[in-house]
């Protein structure tokens, strides 16, 4: 029973986290996978996914005004679709 035990405790996010640097993640005790799971989550709450996406293709203003237009009447026709 005793040979199935862990050699380590389980890493807490502190001991990963870099003071300072907030887009960088420190391995602790040769555990690769949480310290990937916290720099996923970090890159997704940061937003710079998002950013590089749109940065990808230039889209004209009018194209965007265009787009937010179309996605506002689409969804005031959800809206009185469904309160009724």
């Amino acid at each position: 029973m005793e040979q199935n035990k862990k050699p380590y405790k389980k890493v807490r996010r502190d001991d990963m986290e870099i003071m300072g640097k907030p887009m960088s993640v420190k391995v602790v005790h040769n555990q690769i996978e949480p310290a990937i799971k916290l720099w996923k989550r970090k890159l997704k709450d940061s937003g710079i996914l998002e950013q590089l996406k749109e940065r990808k293709e230039f889209i004209k203003p009018s194209a965007v005004k265009r787009k937010q237009k179309e996605e506002a009447i689409r969804a005031e026709w959800r809206r009185r679709r469904f309160d009724n």
